[in-house]
C-alpha cells in the first residue's frame, strides 16, 4: 500500500469529493433571491386577480405573466384542443359520472331531465363508485407517440433575450426538444399525504412528479424534467407542468385545467401553498424543472417547457374466487387496499392492482404535443398507455428481491467456504486459478457497492438494501479475499519460477547474440561418435520440457515454497516481501474495481446503444469466470481443481439475478429485457461447465490441439504386454500405438489371466491393498483394443494410474493421496502435480 500511484490517486479520490462547489458570493445570492421572491408575490397576486377563462388565445385574453404574454410567441393557440384531448379521455374512461365530478356536479342527466332508466344507469356509475386510488404515489412508464394535433403547425419563434434579457443562455436550441416520432417514458409520481383541500363537493391535492422522456434520438437515458401541480382524486384527473424563469407555469396552472369546478379547487390552493412556500424559501427557483443541476446554474441552458395532463383508468378488482367485483364493491376494496399498503396489519385483501394512466403531454415554447399510446387510438399490442406499481407494492417488491438476493450471497458464501476447506493443502489450492476466483469477487464487491449506493436514496428499504450489501461484502472481503490471498500465496514461487525462467532465457538470448560464430566441424563416418547416449539423457522430443527435481520427502509446493523463503534475505526480509505482495494484491483488487464501477457511473450517460454494449460486454467478460480455470488446467494438466458442487451452484446462483433481469419485462430494475443476450450468457457458461466435464472425464488437454501446451506428465498411459513382458513401462507421457507383429491373444501372468479379446493383468494398490484389473494391449497389437484414444478408452485408462517410478494405483487412491503429498507412496519418489 506504500506504492506513490496509490498515495495519487486517493488523493485525487479526496480532491474531488472536498472540493467545495462554485458558488455565487453571497451578497449576489441574496440580491437574486430578493428579485426572484418579488417576481413571485407578483404572479400570485395575478393569480388571485384572476379568474376562469382570463386565458384564451382564440379571443385575445392573455394573462400578464411570463411566457402567457401574446408577445411571448408561446403556441398557446394549441391549449384548447389539447384540453379537449384529455376532457376526451376522462369522457372514455370514467363516463357520465366522471365529466359530473369534473364539473362539479352529481347527475347531469337528472339535471337535464333524462329519462328514469338513464338515471338509473348514471346513478350507478356516479362519480363516488368511480373505481379510483386516492393516493397515486408510484412509478408508472409506457409508450408515448407525437399527436396529429400539432403535426401541421410550424414551430414556435421565442426571442429569449426579450422574454429573458437577465440570462445570457449559454446555447441556442433547447434541451429536452422532442423531435422522434415515438419514445418510452416513465413517470415517479410523489403524492403528499395529509394534504387534501376539500372545497364544497371536490377535493384536490398537491403533487409532483419526476418524468423521464426519450425517444430513438435521445442519447442517455432521455430528458429529466421535474413536475408540479394538482391531483383531483374524485375523477383521477392530474395536471401539472414546469415552472422556470421564462415560464410562470404553476402560478397559471389553474388556467390550464378543464372546468371551472377545477379552476376554482386549483386557485384556492395554489393561493396557500405558492404563499406559505414563498415565505420559506431560500431558493431562487423551489419549482424548477431541474433541480439540484448546479453545471446549468453557472452555464444556463434553455429547456423545453411542459404541460403535462393524465388522467387515471378505473381499477377493477378481482376477490379471491378471481370474480370481478362490482365498481362500487371494487372503490370500497381499494380503499382497504390504500389502507392496508400504508398501515400493513396482515388484513386479508386482494393483491393491489397496477395504476394505469393516459397521458397527453403539451410543450407550448417548443410546439410539440404526445400522447401515450393505448386503445383506442392504438392497438393493445403496441402500448397499454402508461402502467405499473404504487410505491408501497413496489417497495415490499424491492424488498422482497433484496432478500433473495441475499439468500443467494449467502448460499454462495457456503459454496465457498466447502471449497476453501476443500483445497487445504498447498498440492489443492496450487490447481485453483486465482483469476477465476478474482472474477467472481469483483462481481460481488461491485453488488456490495451498488447496494450500499441505493439504501443512501431509498429509505423505506435501507434495512434490506444494507444487509444485502453486508453479505455481499462480506463474501467479498473475508472469505473471497482471504482465499484469493491464499492461491497468492500459494503460487508465488512458480510466479518466481517463471520470471527466473524468462530472466534466465533472456541472458542465454543476449550471450549467443554476443558469442563469435565458429566454423562448423563436419565429422566424417569414420570419425564420428558411434556410443550411445547416457542413462540419463532426455529424449529428443522432450528437450523442451523444464525439469523439477524434488526430494523424497517434499511435495512440490513445499520445495518451491522453502527455496523462496532461503532465498529471501536474513530477517524479517521475506515476511515484508509477503506482506508487500499481499497489499500490492489488495491495492490492485480494490483499485481495479473502483475504477470499474465509475465508469460503469460515467457509462449511464452514453447514448443507447453505446451503453447497451458495455452492459453486454461486461456481463459477457463477468460470465467467463471459468476461462481462466480450463486454461489453468491445460496449461499444468490437473484436472478436479474445484469441487462440482462449487461450479454449478457459483455458475446457476450468479446467473439467476441476470436471467431475471434480462428476461422478465416488469423487473424491478425497468431494464429492457434482451432475451437473446439472456441465452447467450447462459449458452456460454454452460459451455464452459461443459469443458470442465470434458477435461474432467477425458483429461485436461483432450480438446487442446498436440504442440499447443508445455510438455507433462500422462498419469494414465495405454499399458503393453510386450513392456510388461520386459520389465518396463512404455516411455512415460507416450500413449502411441506400437507398429509390429500380430498381437498374443493372452499371455498369462503371475497375478491373473487374460481374457482372449481383452486381456488384462491384475495389480495390488499399495494405498487401499485392494486389487486393480487393468487392461492390457497384446504384444505388437495397438490400443484401439483398449478403446484407442476416444472417450470409452479414456474412461478405461482414468480407472488406474501410474506414477513416474512404475508404481500403479487406483485412480481414486492415489488423487486422495497427491492431494497432500506430491510423492509415491510406496518409494517416496517425487511426482507430478495431477
Amino acid at each position: 500500500m506504500d506504492s506513490p500511484h496509490v498515495i495519487l490517486i486517493i488523493v485525487l479520490i479526496l480532491f474531488l469529493f472536498l472540493t467545495p462547489d462554485v458558488q455565487q458570493p453571497a451578497a449576489d445570492r441574496r440580491r437574486e433571491l430578493s428579485r426572484a421572491i418579488g417576481r413571485e408575490k407578483n404572479a400570485v397576486d395575478v393569480l388571485k386577480g384572476s379568474r376562469y377563462g382570463d386565458l384564451d388565445p382564440p379571443h385575445w385574453r392573455w394573462l400578464n405573466l411570463t411566457g402567457l404574454r401574446k408577445t411571448d410567441g408561446y403556441a398557446w393557440d394549441l391549449l384548447q384542443p389539447v384540453k379537449d384531448a384529455a376532457s376526451s379521455q376522462l369522457d372514455g374512461l370514467a363516463g357520465e359520472g366522471g365529466l359530473d365530478k369534473l364539473n362539479g356536479g352529481i347527475d347531469n342527466g337528472a339535471a337535464n331531465g333524462t329519462d328514469g332508466a338513464h338515471n338509473v344507469a348514471a346513478a350507478q356509475t356516479t362519480p363516488s363508485e368511480i373505481p379510483l386510488y386516492r393516493n397515486v404515489t408510484g412509478l408508472v412508464r409506457g409508450k408515448w407517440a407525437r399527436s396529429k394535433l400539432a403535426m401541421a403547425r410550424p414551430a414556435p419563434e421565442v426571442n429569449l433575450t426579450a422574454l429573458v434579457p437577465d440570462i445570457g443562455y449559454a446555447a441556442h436550441g433547447y434541451k429536452g426538444n422532442i423531435t422522434g416520432s415515438s419514445g418510452d417514458v416513465q413517470i415517479k409520481l410523489d403524492e403528499k399525504t395529509g394534504e387534501m383541500w376539500t372545497q364544497g363537493e371536490g377535493n384536490i391535492r398537491p403533487i409532483s412528479a419526476t418524468m423521464t422522456i426519450k425517444d430513438e434520438t435521445t442519447s442517455g437515458d432521455g430528458w429529466e424534467i421535474s413536475l408540479h401541480g394538482v391531483h383531483y382524486p374524485d375523477f383521477g384527473g392530474i395536471v401539472m407542468t414546469t415552472t422556470s424563469e421564462k415560464f410562470a407555469g404553476l402560478f397559471a396552472l389553474p388556467h390550464f385545467t378543464l372546468s371551472q369546478h377545477t379552476y376554482s379547487l386549483a386557485q384556492a390552493l395554489l393561493d396557500k401553498i405558492l404563499s406559505e412556500t414563498i415565505n420559506k424559501q431560500e431558493s431562487s427557483n423551489p419549482w424548477s424543472s431541474s433541480p439540484g443541476n448546479t453545471a446549468e446554474a453557472a452555464t444556463p441552458v434553455p429547456r423545453c417547457e411542459y404541460l403535462v395532463y393524465i388522467q387515471q383508468h378505473p381499477t377493477s378488482v378481482l376477490d379471491r374466487s378471481r370474480r370481478r367485483e362490482s365498481p362500487a364493491e371494487s372503490s370500497e376494496l381499494l380503499r382497504l387496499i390504500e389502507g392496508e399498503l400504508r398501515f400493513p396489519s396482515g388484513a386479508p385483501v386482494p393483491k393491489a392492482p397496477q395504476l394505469t394512466m393516459s397521458m397527453v403531454v403539451f410543450s407550448p415554447d417548443c410546439g410539440f404535443v404526445l400522447e401515450s399510446k393505448g386503445p383506442p387510438r392504438f392497438a393493445p399490442q403496441e402500448g397499454l398507455h402508461l402502467r405499473g406499481p404504487k410505491v408501497e407494492t413496489y417497495m415490499r417488491l424491492a424488498k422482497n428481491y433484496a432478500l433473495m438476493y441475499g439468500l443467494l450471497c449467502s448460499a454462495q458464501i457456503l459454496l465457498l467456504i466447502r471449497q476453501m476447506a476443500r483445497a487445504s493443502t498447498p498440492s489443492t489450492v496450487s490447481r485453483v486459478s486465482l483469476y477465476a476466483i478474482g472474477i467472481m469477487a469483483m462481481g460481488d464487491g461491485f453488488a456490495s457497492m451498488t447496494f450500499l449506493t441505493v439504501s443512501m436514496f431509498v429509505d423505506a428499504a435501507f434495512l434490506t438494501l444494507v444487509t444485502t450489501a453486508f453479505l455481499s461484502f462480506i463474501g467479498v472481503s473475508f472469505f473471497g479475499m482471504k482465499f484469493l490471498m491464499e492461491i497468492w500465496t500459494v503460487q508465488a514461487p512458480e510466479r518466481t519460477r517463471r520470471e527466473r525462467q524468462g530472466a534466465a532465457n533472456n541472458n542465454v538470448n543476449a550471450a549467443s547474440s554476443q558469442r563469435p560464430s565458429l566454423p562448423a566441424v563436419v565429422n566424417t563416418p569414420a570419425e564420428a561418435d558411434t556410443l550411445p547416449p547416457p542413462a540419463t539423457a532426455l529424449p529428443a522430443d522432450n528437450l523442451g520440457a523444464t525439469p523439477v527435481i524434488l526430494p523424497p520427502d517434499q511435495d512440490l509446493d513445499a520445495v518451491e515454497a522453502e527455496d523462496a523463503a532461503t532465498t529471501a534475505t536474513p530477517g524479517t526480509a521475506g515476511n515484508v516481501n509477503t506482506r508487500r505482495e499481499i497489499g500490492a494484491l489488495y491495492s490492485r483488487f480494490y483499485i481495479l474495481l473502483m475504477a470499474m464501477i465509475f465508469l460503469s457511473l460515467h457509462a449511464t450517460s452514453w447514448p443507447t446503444n453505446l451503453r447497451s454494449a458495455y452492459t453486454n460486454v461486461l456481463a459477457f467478460s463477468y460470465f467467463s469466470f471459468w476461462v481462466p480455470q480450463i486454461y489453468r488446467n491445460i496449461m499444468r494438466n490437473t484436472r478436479k481443481a474445484l469441487a462440482w458442487e462449487f461450479v454449478v451452484g457459483e455458475s446457476v446462483m450468479r446467473l439467476l439475478p441476470f436471467m431475471y433481469l434480462y428476461s422478465v419485462t416488469d423487473n424491478i430494475l425497468f431494464v429492457r429485457p434482451d432475451r437473446r443476450a439472456a441465452v447467450l450468457l447462459a449458452g456460454w457458461v454452460w459451455v464452459q461447465m461443459l469443458l470442465l466435464v470434458s477435461q474432467d472425464l477425458a483429461g485436461p488437454r483432450c480438446f487442446t490441439p498436440k504442440g499447443w501446451a508445455p510438455p507433462a506428465y500422462d498419469y494414465h498411459p495405454v499399458l503393453r504386454a510386450d513392456d510388461l513382458e520386459a520389465g518396463l513401462m512404455m516411455e512415460l507421457g507416450s500413449s502411441q500405438i506400437i507398429d509390429g507383429g500380430e498381437g498374443n491373444p493372452g499371455t498369462s501372468g503371475s497375478a491373473g489371466e487374460r481374457s482372449k479379446e481383452k486381456p488384462t493383468r491384475t495389480f495390488d494398490c499399495a494405498i487401499c491393498t485392494e486389487h486393480v484389473e487393468v487392461p492390457i494391449v497384446p504384444s505388437g497389437g495397438d490400443g484401439q483394443n483398449l478403446g484407442g484414444t476416444g472417450l470409452a478408452g479414456n474412461r478405461l485408462r482414468r480407472s488406474y494410474m501410474v506414477t513416474p517410478c512404475h508404481h500403479l494405483y487406483h485412480s481414486h487412491c492415489l488423487e486422495g493421496w497427491l492431494r497432500y503429498r506430491l510423492q509415491c507412496p510406496v518409494c517416496r519418489s517425487p511426482c507430478p502435480p495431477i
